[in-house]
């Protein structure tokens, strides 16, 4: 008879990132209400105590599930074209991806619901000023604080990515006065989210005069 096994123990740190995994899953199949700590306990493939021993119950969690959602998102629009328009360009597409990928995660993680860790989202808007500072020392982007441009930056991104997440067509047809020609017109996501790229690039170029 062959001597047993010795029984292993998952790490503490995997049994972590495995309830944060299973959260997210959850959260975008069945939104907030279906994020329980028994489902993602069950989906993880834990013991429920085990959500309490790693964040304190639910709202523990959805903060940790906020959290990786904006340090993904932090990597995801770290663009690293030479070209420093391209760069402020496919970082805000690689924006979009990411909101479009994990609509119910992104609105989340832009609302008062969950408290993420600052450091987390502080990284996320640190990597757009660097692209615009990066930029700035190319002469292609107008002088400014880059903080500042990047908050400008952001709030036409998101605006955009906000319209699109709660159908933006839908909006446009119920607008007072929007006539005929709106509502012949079908909502074309890419187009108008390039449309907005190239209004964010015209509105920081530099000043050729």
């Amino acid at each position: 008879m062959s001597p047993s096994k010795p029984r292993t123990r998952t790490p503490a740190a995997d049994v972590r990132d495995q309830l944060i995994a299973a959260g997210r899953r959850i959260l975008e199949h069945d939104g907030v209400p279906g994020l329980t700590v028994r489902a993602v306990a069950a989906e993880a493939g834990v013991a429920p105590m085990g959500v309490y021993n790693h964040f304190d119950g639910k709202e523990g969690l959805l903060d940790a599930v906020v959290t990786d959602g904006f340090v993904e998102f932090g990597r995801a629009i770290a663009a690293t074209d030479e070209a420093p328009v391209a760069r402020l360009q496919n970082s805000g597409r690689a924006y979009r991806r990411f909101a479009l990928a994990n609509p119910t995660l992104y609105s989340l993680m832009f609302s008062t619901t969950c408290n993420p860790e600052p450091s987390a989202a502080a990284n996320s808007f640190a990597v757009l000023a660097d692209i615009i500072r990066y930029a700035q020392v190319a002469g292609l982007i107008r002088a400014g604080d880059p903080q500042q441009l990047a908050m400008y930056t952001w709030s036409c991104v998101h605006g955009a990515v906000s319209l699109e997440l709660a159908g933006a067509k839908t909006a446009m047809d119920s607008w007072p006065g929007s006539g005929d020609h709106l509502a012949q017109q079908p909502f074309d996501g890419d187009a108008n989210y390039e449309g907005v790229l190239a209004l964010i690039a015209a509105g920081l170029a530099a000043s050729t005069g």
